[in-house]
C-alpha cells in the first residue's frame, strides 16, 4: 500500500492538489484564480510539498481526475502527472471527475439515496454520473456517460439529489424532462476537489487497480469538436455515449 500519495484535480476551471499519508488526506490546496492551471498546478505542488518537508522523491503514487471535464484542462493535469512521475517507479489511478463530485455529498445523504454529479457538456447535453451508498458500499448507479435530460429521465429510476458547480441554465430543462431531484448541490459545494480525487484514489489502489503513471488516460466521454472536424466525423450525442472503465 503506498505510503505517500499526491492527488490533482484539473478537470474543471478549479484547480487543487492534494497530499495523503498512508489512509489520511493530510493537505489540500486550491488555486486563487480559475483556468490558470498550466501556470499555477507545478508551483502549487512544490508549495505543498515544502510546506509538509516532503520531496518529490518521498512520494510513492499519484492519483490524477481524469474526466470527464474540459479537454485542455484535463491534458494539463495528465501531462502534469506524467512529468512528475517520469523516471519514478510511482503507482497511478485515474479517478472519475464525477464520482469525485458525488463522493462529498453521499457523505451528508442517506443511505440508497442515489447523488447524481453533472457537468455542463454545452450543446444541451451533460456529462452525468450516478452514485449511492448501500450497506455502508458506494454503488454505482446511473451509468457515467453523456446525457441530455429527456435521455438521463428515462434512466433514473427514482428522485436523486443533484450535484453541480453551474447554477443557472439546467433547472429547467431538467425539470420539463420529468427528472425528480430531491435536492440541489450547486456553485463552490459541488466542485471536484482533490482530496476527495485523492481518497477514491487510495481506495483504488487498495483494490490492485494501480498502473503506471505514463498509462492513465483522459475519459473524455464526448471528442473535441476540432478533432471531430479533423478526423471528418460526428461528435458523439448524448443518446449513444455510454462509458465503462476508462482503458490504457
Amino acid at each position: 500500500m503506498p505510503r505517500r500519495l499526491l492527488a490533482l484535480e484539473s478537470a474543471t476551471d478549479w484547480l487543487s492538489i492534494a497530499l495523503a499519508e498512508d489512509d489520511d488526506v493530510v493537505l489540500l490546496r486550491a488555486a486563487e484564480q480559475a483556468r490558470q492551471h498550466s501556470a499555477v498546478l507545478l508551483p502549487l505542488v512544490r508549495a505543498a510539498l515544502a510546506e509538509l518537508g516532503w520531496s518529490v522523491s518521498q512520494l510513492d503514487a499519484l492519483a490524477v481526475s481524469a474526466g470527464p471535464g474540459s479537454f485542455t484542462s484535463l491534458r494539463i493535469g495528465l501531462a502534469s502527472a506524467k512529468g512528475l512521475a517520469f523516471g519514478r517507479d510511482w503507482q497511478g489511478v485515474g479517478v472519475s471527475t464525477l464520482e469525485a463530485m458525488a463522493q462529498g455529498v453521499l457523505e451528508d445523504v442517506g443511505e440508497d439515496e442515489e447523488v447524481v454529479a453533472l457537468l455542463d457538456a454545452r450543446r444541451g447535453e451533460w456529462y452525468a454520473g450516478g452514485w449511492r451508498v448501500t450497506g455502508g458500499e458506494r454503488v454505482s448507479g446511473l451509468v457515467e456517460g453523456l446525457y441530455d435530460p429527456v435521455t438521463m429521465a428515462a434512466d433514473l429510476a427514482g428522485p436523486v439529489t443533484l450535484c453541480c458547480p453551474d447554477r443557472a441554465g439546467w433547472h429547467e430543462a431538467f425539470e420539463a424532462a420529468g427528472i425528480e431531484v430531491r435536492a440541489r448541490v450547486e456553485g463552490e459545494a459541488a466542485r471536484p476537489r482533490a482530496d476527495r480525487v485523492a481518497r477514491l484514489g487510495i481506495e483504488a489502489l487498495a483494490r490492485g487497480e494501480g498502473q503506471p503513471v505514463e498509462a492513465l488516460a483522459a475519459r473524455y466521454l464526448r471528442r473535441a469538436e476540432a478533432e471531430a472536424q479533423r478526423l471528418g466525423g460526428p461528435v458523439e450525442q448524448g443518446e449513444i455515449a455510454r462509458v465503462g472503465p476508462s482503458e490504457g
